[in-house]
């Protein structure tokens, strides 16, 4: 290579992020495009947790027995907008024919190897970001009120064997010693004891910035408007301004479908909006680490901020306004759970998980356009699978042999 490919990056996410920062380390010139501040978007409200194991995707076999009690709105796991399901039927049916025990196997299996080679990437990422400080090793637990609802976790266990991801399984009075922050309203519990978690996800995508930036890599604030391709790639933005790259990489999470839309791509995509709220700690012991408390559907992680307190899944538009009763229903469990203080802020924050159909990422070259590359659908595991998916999309980028198998992330399972 004589002088290096220009490459733009479409995002400012995670996958924006480490996907930028890929390229650049392996000698492209990589610009970052997004319309605000790098990290502040989806990726700055998750849990914080960098899993290995997160495999078991939402439209599981499991799914079909939990509907009409997620239908009847019986469960703080789901929220959902009547006129947007209807609106979007067509997706929620496709959505649902891939809880099989075929795509279970299928999926976990792919997700798992992601998730691991993601690990040890972030392991590195972070050594050579000096983000050690944001780093807690103390595993992902799942904690279970009732015999019943550990019962219905089986599932999970099992794909946990026959993937390999680590854990652990305590009993009640083992998790009273294992995280004496909780009150004792639980049964069961199962620890990720591999999985990692960050005091804060939009620190780290700052420690990776300047990584890039540092570097020089250029970070561009701005919108596009339109996408044109001739002899090489135009990006013009909303400020009247163009951008030229030899090579796009479409990481913008929810966005994605409807800049692809305007290129004559129909992605089967739907949006997952979350919530969260900090709260200040309250007077017993510190927690420790991320829990989800799998009856009550929320996750509750200690951060810079506070105690964040995350809800469950709503399914609405996009851009539609706050619905902030689950994420009060959450605060309401949380506090049940562990001792609590008051609000941090005045408002929750909310943000949208990109979903596609089989709720699998799309890592790949996009089928009617040189150039022209997808990183993005990446649902509720974007910092778990952000660094992988990255290197991942470098290696089919310069025709190298990926370090996974890279079949179940292709773009061309679906015809778009």
């Amino acid at each position: 290579m004589t002088s290096p490919q220009r490459i733009i990056v479409v995002g400012g996410g995670i996958i924006g992020i480490t996907t930028a920062l890929e390229f650049q380390r392996r000698g492209y010139e990589v610009s970052l495009l997004d319309p605000k501040q790098p990290g502040r978007e989806t990726s700055y409200g998750n849990t914080g947790v960098l899993s290995d194991g997160s495999v078991v995707i939402s439209n599981n076999p499991g799914l079909r027995k939990r509907l009409p009690k997620l239908i009847l709105k019986k469960s703080n796991a789901l929220n959902y907008s009547l006129g947007f399901v209807l609106k979007r039927l067509p997706w929620v049916a496709k959505f649902l024919s891939y809880c099989t025990d075929q795509h279970l196997d299928h999926s976990s299996r792919a997700l798992r190897a992601l998730q691991a080679l993601s690990l040890k990437l972030h392991m590195d990422l972070i050594s050579d970001a000096k983000a050690e400080h944001l780093l807690r090793k103390t595993g992902w637990l799942k904690v279970f009120r009732s015999d019943a609802s550990y019962q219905s976790y089986g599932m999970e266990l099992k794909v946990f064997g026959w993937t390999g991801v680590g854990h652990t399984i305590y009993s009640e009075d083992e998790l009273k010693q294992l995280e004496p922050a909780l009150n004792p309203i639980f049964r069961h519990g199962v620890l990720l004891h591999d999985a990692c978690s960050v005091s804060s996800p939009a620190a780290l995508c700052d420690a990776y910035l300047k990584l890039f930036t540092d570097a020089g890599g250029k970070v561009i604030q701005g919108a596009a408007k339109r996408f044109q391709r001739a002899e090489n790639w135009e990006i013009q933005l909303r400020d009247t301004k163009s951008l030229q790259a030899d090579a796009v990489v479409l990481a913008a999470g929810p966005w994605s479908a409807e800049i692809a839309k305007s290129l004559g791509y129909k992605i089967p995509m739907a949006w997952e909006r979350g919530y969260h709220w900090h709260l200040e700690p309250g007077t017993g012991p510190a927690l420790t680490r991320a829990v989800h408390d799998v009856d009550a559907g929320y996750v509750m992680t200690p951060q810079q901020q506070g105690v964040r307190v995350t809800s469950g899944v709503e399914l609405a538009d996009r851009d539609a306004p706050l619905d902030d009763r689950q994420v009060e229903q959450s605060i309401r469990s949380a506090r049940q759970a562990t001792s609590l203080g008051n609000k941090v802020e005045d408002a929750p924050w909310m943000g949208r998980r990109p979903t596609l159909v089989d709720s699998l990422p799309m890592i790949g070259a996009a089928p009617r356009h040189p150039g022209l590359w997808f990183n993005f659908g990446h649902q509720h595991n974007g910092l778990s699978t952000s660094a992988a998916s990255a290197q991942l999309l470098a290696d089919l980028f310069e025709d190298k042999s990926p370090a996974i198998d890279v079949e179940a992330f292709q773009p061309n399972r679906f015809r778009l």
